[in-house]
């Protein structure tokens, strides 16, 4: 018993061979398969929440974009307020990320002065950011 195959066209019933109708459908058929993964891929916030997965709402991120900026108009008043040495450890130490065996070579003192002079500095800047 040979199966018939028929493509519609127009609202008509075409009759045609088996090489035809897979010629024609295989586009269709390989385009819901595409749909049909991308659906099963899909994420949705629901999702993640279901999984135990806690999502931030707008307005916390909101909140800590504030924070950050405050903490960092903060930061730098109180860099502004190092004298001209102060300021020049810093920028090499964090900023130029360099060594500070790097940094006390290029000053002329030894590593164990600068390394305490770094670790006073930071302390007086965290006393001014509240952070101690």
């Amino acid at each position: 018993m040979d199966k018939k195959y028929f493509i519609e066209l127009n609202g008509r019933q075409i009759p045609v061979s088996k090489e035809v109708y897979y010629a024609f459908k295989r586009p269709a058929w390989k385009e819901r398969k595409r749909r049909q993964v991308r659906e099963e891929k899909e994420l949705s916030l629901e999702a993640f929440a279901d999984a135990g997965f806690e999502i931030p709402s707008g307005q916390a991120l909101v909140d800590e974009i504030v924070e950050d900026k405050l903490l960092l108009d903060m930061l730098s008043k109180a860099l502004s307020e190092l004298t001209d040495e102060e300021r020049l450890l810093i920028d090499e130490l964090f900023y130029n990320s360099k060594s500070e065996r790097q940094v006390a070579k290029e000053t002329g003192i030894s590593q164990t002065t600068l390394n305490y002079q770094k670790n006073k500095i930071i302390k007086r800047l965290r006393k001014k950011l509240n952070l101690e």
